[in-house]
């Protein structure tokens, strides 16, 4: 999918809560975080543990970014993992990456039309994760519609106001745990 994703780092959670946590990472890339400190860039193939199955698993991409979009580490001969790569834990439900630690490090695809497959996964109760949503709004044959205003409102009463880009995508919104988004455009339609 086009829009922005953040580089993933040694620490940074799994989407389904628990102590669930990235734990691999390069030796040779570093990203400091919010607090001052280095952490190890991690690329696809590092581990991460599932507190939730209680196993490693592998990263694989999953994010939807396209191949070129993502940054290579010639001497890992692997690219770097991104915020919606998934892990292949032993769950039904294979969480996801969540970038905390490296969101000053982005990675920007918003080549519209061109949308990578996403791995599928199915839907689950999450007790506590960080969340990071963006509508996409299209027309009745998929065109973009960029330009348009819109208001989100978050359950928790937060609102975010703005245009839609190009690729007619409203800013991420990033939310810490489940809330309800509610979309107002500059028309009549309220979108849920």
């Amino acid at each position: 999918m086009s829009g922005i994703y953040y580089a993933i780092v040694e620490g940074d959670p799994l989407d389904n809560g628990s102590d669930s946590r990235v734990i691999g990472g390069s030796e040779y890339s570093f990203i400091e975080d919010q607090y001052g400190r280095s952490r190890k860039q991690t690329h696809l193939g590092h581990e991460a543990w599932c507190g939730v199955c209680k196993s490693f698993g592998p990263i694989l991409a999953g994010a939807g970014i396209k191949e070129s979009r993502r940054g290579w580490e010639e001497r890992l001969k692997a690219f770097e993992a991104v915020s919606g790569d998934i892990v292949l834990c032993k769950c039904e439900r294979h969480p996801r990456v969540v970038a905390l630690y490296a969101r000053c490090c982005t990675y920007e695809d918003y080549e519209c039309g061109e949308l990578a497959v996403a791995a599928p996964i199915r839907s689950a109760s999450v007790p506590h994760a960080i969340y990071d949503e963006q509508f996409s709004l299209r027309d009745s044959s998929g065109r973009a519609l960029a330009g348009v205003r819109y208001r989100i409102v978050t359950d928790r009463g937060r609102v975010i106001s703005g245009t839609t880009n190009g690729c007619g995508e409203t800013e991420r919104i990033a939310t810490d745990g489940t809330e309800r988004l509610t979309l107002y455009t500059s028309g009549v339609f309220t979108y849920e």
